[in-house]
């Protein structure tokens, strides 16, 4: 429902950000679904080539746990009372190799030093500006009263420029001033040989695959509308990211598993 909102705020389709573990769930590969499956969505699922199923959903996860012991083994890892490190890799591998290897690590401290940074130079602006500098507030203001004109000298005694005046006569109607010419519009990247860019839906870490079976998106490559490039890993969910549009990979701007914000750029096409 979250996400239907946030798509929707952005213009886009309801339920066109769907996490794959959600599909799972809705395609019974987490077990048979309480009640029936909105017609909308069946119809979705047809439509991306999604299978229902119907077995039983411990068949879809072959028993791996030699293979993540063999990882420990090899790169010398503590298994744990009764092997809860082991556990820990094998239910959350991107996550558990970030922290073993330092990477969560510095990820973490970089993010705080720029959080720091970012925090220090506000301060030193706010030091900067003069308290009680009112020289961007208005000193005198017209105001129109049933077609009548007033001028009115406006004063501020919390600054210590408390320059009270009274109101001036009415003055003549003048003709009104011609209004301000808008800024125009920042172009939007479209197919008219312009960079076309895909943006990331929600905050999280950015991957170009989910597993090993996948093939990453590289530079060069063609992409076509509705192909996807990477996913989003948000709270344990991975979000595929598709294009909106099709074209050629011309820079992929973050590595795999960098964090991301939401709206930031993830690839850029031509």
């Amino acid at each position: 429902a979250l996400m239907n909102v946030l798509q929707l705020e952005k213009g886009r389709e309801r339920w066109s950000m769907i996490a794959d573990n959600i599909w799972d769930m809705m395609l019974g590969k987490s077990g048979k679904l309480a009640g029936e499956l909105a017609p909308e969505l069946v119809e979705m699922a047809k439509k991306q080539g999604r299978e229902f199923y119907t077995g039983n959903p411990q068949d879809l996860y072959p028993d791996q746990l030699d293979q993540y012991r063999e990882e420990m083994k090899k790169n010398n890892w503590e298994f744990g009372q009764d092997d809860e490190e082991l556990f820990e890799l094998a239910m959350h591998p991107e996550q558990y190799r970030a922290y073993k290897s330092g990477e969560a690590k510095r990820a973490f401290e970089a993010d705080l030093e720029k959080k720091r940074a970012k925090k220090e130079a506000s301060t030193a602006t706010a030091e900067k500006t003069p308290a009680g500098n009112t020289d961007f507030q208005p000193r005198t203001m017209v105001i129109n009263v049933d077609n009548e004109q007033y001028v009115v000298n406006v004063s501020y005694p919390e600054s210590g420029n408390d320059t009270h005046q009274p109101v001036q006569a009415p003055v003549s109607q003048a003709t009104p001033a011609a209004p301000a010419p808008q800024a125009a519009p920042v172009a939007a990247s479209s197919s008219n040989g312009a960079t076309k860019e895909v943006i990331s839906p929600l905050e999280g870490k950015f991957f170009l695959t989910k597993d090993s079976s996948e093939k990453a998106v590289k530079v060069g490559d063609r992409v076509n509308e509705g192909d996807i490039i990477g996913y989003i890993e948000s709270m344990k969910t991975y979000n595929a990211v598709a294009a909106e549009e099709s074209g050629k990979v011309t820079e992929i701007c973050f590595a795999n598993g960098d964090p991301v914000d939401e709206d930031d750029v993830l690839i850029k096409m031509a």
